[in-house]
């Protein structure tokens, strides 16, 4: 089996996880993860686990390679996409077979947030749709911070939840609008 990443002959055979069998890349240390191999692991692995914050991620080295990848499996073309949630790389699939490439280090970052029992849904349109608009509100967030400055920001962020919290949240609106 040849690395999609880095091209290298031949990848070893390992257990990542309890019931996880991959191929790793010798050289790239890259990871392929066929299908049939991930769904299983999802039957021993159990409940999805909560996602942790983005404070808990690993701090690893990612040297995502951009070039476009062939699977290892089947020979077509694999797609990329945003894992979001606070971690900047993508991932790699094949949408034929199902395989899944992650780059050096991308399975332990994913492990520490708990996205790794995750993967599988982060090639559909909810979770897609879900990152591009949580990048808007974080872009239109940080607009609104610099047009007001920091502290100005924080108090609005407080007087905001303030309001979402309160019983009569409508009467106080009301009075606002009336106000201004």
């Amino acid at each position: 089996m040849k690395c999609p990443a880095c091209k290298h002959p031949s990848m070893t055979n390992e257990e990542i996880d309890l019931g996880l069998k991959i191929q790793k890349c010798p050289q790239c240390e890259g990871i392929w993860i066929k299908s049939d191999s991930y769904l299983h692991w999802l039957t021993l692995h159990g409940e999805t686990l909560p996602e942790l914050p983005k404070n808990m991620s690993k701090h690893l080295p990612v040297e995502e390679k951009k070039d476009i990848k062939i699977c290892p499996d089947c020979g077509h073309f694999l797609t990329k996409r945003k894992v979001g949630h606070g971690i900047d790389f993508h991932v790699d699939r094949c949408a034929t077979c199902g395989g899944i490439w992650l780059d050096k280090n991308e399975w332990d970052i994913l492990e520490s947030r708990n996205l790794h029992d995750e993967i599988h849904y982060m090639f559909s349109r909810e979770w897609q749709e879900g990152i591009v608009k949580t990048e808007q509100q974080e872009f239109y967030d940080g607009k609104i911070e610099e047009l007001l400055g920091t502290e100005d920001y924080r108090k609005l962020l407080e007087f905001s939840a303030w309001i979402k919290s309160h019983p009569k949240s409508s009467y106080i609106l009301a009075y606002i609008r009336d106000k201004l």
